[in-house]
């Protein structure tokens, strides 16, 4: 081997040891945990959470679960969102500097949120504090009561308004109506998805997201989201709801 091979064999060994690789990223680190996803594009953060297979967002970009996976390729690694391919590099722990390749690539990052109360806290029976408040206080006049339909006894009247969170599964009671729905809560406990109908708010209207804002063993301050199903795309949002539980 001449001296002007071995130069370059030298060479090439050189920049080949000096160029950095990344870390391998795989699902684990996304798997049943939910991230702020923050970008300059957005006014407000968004909210990702991942379950085993499948993602979804909540925020002003709201979607259904899609599926997701990790993909490595050459000492990189990306984010597949159904059909969208992130590039994402680890800058810390629970943090990833990301960027969306597609048309317009678009710069973000994403933090993990971390729980902070147990969701156990949501099982139990919680009404409106003002409403109760408003009921249990004999110093304010009330309008008359509410006549039973022929199907039901006066006892059946349910007032103030009733909430009872069992695990995935919550109930509304309200004057002489009922219902009930699936409960779909994310791994911190902040966000629950649900079709709940709810008379109170009008004919139609299912309320249909709950943002968790606090949670105590006695008291839970929510944002809500309700849908009416007769008005398509007609939403009423409702804030900084407190609930008290009932005891």
């Amino acid at each position: 081997m001449n001296k002007q091979i071995r130069i370059l064999l030298l060479i090439l060994t050189i920049v080949g040891c000096g160029k950095k690789t990344e870390i391998k990223i795989d699902n684990n680190e996304f798997q049943n945990k939910t991230f702020n996803l923050i970008s300059k594009s957005e006014l407000d953060t968004l909210f990702i959470e991942f379950k085993d297979s499948t993602h979804q967002i909540f925020g002003n970009l709201w979607q259904e679960k899609i599926p997701w996976r990790i993909s490595n390729y050459n000492d990189s690694n990306f984010l597949v969102l159904d059909n969208r391919v992130i590039g994402i590099k680890k800058s810390s722990k629970g943090s990833f500097d990301c960027t969306y390749i597609g048309l317009r690539d678009n710069a973000f990052e994403l933090i993990e949120r971390k729980p902070k109360w147990n969701k156990e806290l949501l099982n139990g029976t919680w009404v409106e504090k003002e409403l109760f408040e408003y009921h249990s206080n004999d110093s304010i006049p009330k309008p008359p009561p509410i006549h039973a339909p022929l199907e039901f006894s006066e006892s059946d009247l349910q007032y103030p308004p009733l909430y009872k969170i069992n695990g995935d599964s919550i109930y509304l009671a309200y004057d002489f109506h009922k219902s009930k729905s699936q409960l779909d809560i994310n791994n911190t406990g902040e966000f629950l998805k649900m079709r709940l109908e709810n008379f109170d708010l009008g004919l139609g209207v299912k309320e249909s997201f709950w943002r968790i804002k606090f949670l105590s063993d006695s008291l839970m301050i929510i944002d809500k989201t309700a849908e009416n199903t007769l008005e398509f795309g007609k939403k009423t949002k409702l804030n900084n709801i407190k609930l008290i539980k009932k005891r």
